[in-house]
């Protein structure tokens, strides 16, 4: 009876998959030799290492993933900015390695049915049988993915380190452009669209959704998110570099890589397709963040800064005598304002252990409220506190009086 790695049977693994493949992706970006060269170069160099063949064709994806469906390969392109063009080819040749076998088609359609999600009951109790299944599949895969990518590094001892860091950056930037993605301000779901300015029906698209992604790490840094459990999620993953997953990464896990490989420019339409895969709505009119009025983001900050006016009050017992009170207090006690918002209880912190701008950073989202209220708007939507006056001459960034001129602030509360 023919087996697949692991020991499953080549029928019974047929009969798991059920129905069809998954179709094959939207018009994407094409990746070859006279397009992208240099990543088109880089997927090369990891098909050898990975010891499998040519896809049939390769694109640039707009979700930060690497997959490959029906001979098509698709590299997203937030990996392709965030991680360094050694680490990229040590990540593709992870994901593209398979455990010898006589059926590799199969072993790979097994391995992508198991990341996709069921979308009725009945589909959720096959993918159950089919993940039971497969799980020693799933371990000899992952050990020889895990091999290959070590090779793809180099070899050696320092080689198991960069591929864990690879795999690791991989992870994180996968998580928080998902959380971006999702975000209101970039999938049009925030209810303050219906304004007048934009559509009022249904849910719009970013067709800037990646330039804006791009745009907030140059200038900003990544969106808040919990690389945390990462560490031993991929450790429980990936035995061979449990070790290495779970040290501590030195640096932002989620960033723009200085030595990423080159691509070339991207139009309006390669933008479009690449947020089309990234955004959970299908349909909808196309917008531009850059182009959101303050009408888009006001509600978020308005939301943020009353949370913080009325922690005060919560502090103090009573409403602060004026401006100068409330700016106050937020300097000064940060901690119990912070406390007061989540509705936790008063003391149990070591005042020494605050930050030093912590109470700038409270007082900022205060001041950038009362600022758009007086006609200020955002540089770009996509980065807060970084403000435009009225008639669009001044630019007032208050993260850098957060930094420089905590008490500056204070004059900006009109």
């Amino acid at each position: 009876m023919a087996r697949l790695p692991g020991g499953l049977a080549v029928w019974r693994g047929r009969r798991l998959l059920g129905g069809p493949a998954e179709p094959s992706p939207p018009v994407l970006p094409a990746v070859d030799a006279g397009n992208h060269a240099a990543l088109h170069s880089l997927v090369l160099d990891a098909l050898k290492f990975a010891d499998v063949p040519l896809p049939h064709s390769i694109h640039l994806g707009g979700t930060a993933t690497v997959r490959t469906t029906g001979g098509v390969l698709v590299i997203g392109l937030p990996l392709a900015w965030g991680l360094s063009a050694d680490q990229l080819r040590i990540l593709l040749t992870h994901e593209l390695a398979l455990p010898a076998s006589r059926h590799p088609d199969l072993v790979r359609e097994l391995l992508n049915e198991r990341l996709r999600s069921p979308a009725t009951e009945k589909a959720a109790v096959r993918r159950a049988r089919l993940l039971a299944a497969t799980e020693t599949l799933l371990a000899e895969a992952e050990r020889v993915r895990d091999a290959a990518a070590v090779t793809a590094a180099g070899g050696g001892l320092s080689a198991v380190e960069d591929a864990a860091l690879a795999l690791l950056k991989a992870a994180a930037i996968e998580g928080a452009f998902a959380a971006f993605a999702a975000a209101p301000l970039a999938s049009g779901t925030l209810s303050a669209f219906a304004t007048g300015s934009l559509p009022t029906a249904g849910p719009i698209r970013a067709e800037d959704l990646h330039a804006g992604w791009r745009l907030r790490l140059e200038r900003w840094g990544a969106p808040a998110w919990d690389v945390a459990a990462l560490h031993g999620e991929l450790a429980a993953r990936h035995p061979g570099l449990a070790e290495e997953l779970r040290a501590p990464a030195a640096g932002p896990l989620v960033a723009l890589a200085p030595d990423a490989v080159a691509l070339d420019e991207l139009g309006p339409a390669a933008g479009r397709a690449l947020a089309a895969e990234a955004l959970s709505a299908a349909e909808g009119p196309w917008v531009r963040l850059a182009d959101l009025p303050v009408e888009a983001y006001l509600p978020d900050v308005e939301r943020r800064a009353r949370q913080y006016v009325e922690a005060v009050h919560e502090v103090l017992g009573r409403t602060p005598d004026g401006r100068d009170e409330l700016a106050g207090t937020l300097l000064r006690r940060p901690v119990d304002v912070e406390r007061a918002r989540r509705g936790l209880p008063a003391g149990g912190e070591d005042d020494a252990a605050t930050p030093p701008w912590m109470g700038a950073a409270l007082l900022a989202v205060v001041v950038e409220y009362a600022l758009l209220r007086q006609g200020w708007r955002r540089e770009h939507p996509l980065l807060p506190r970084r403000l435009v006056g009225p008639d669009g001459s001044d630019v007032l960034d208050l993260n850098e009086l957060v930094r420089s001129d905590p008490a500056g602030l204070r004059a900006h509360l009109g």
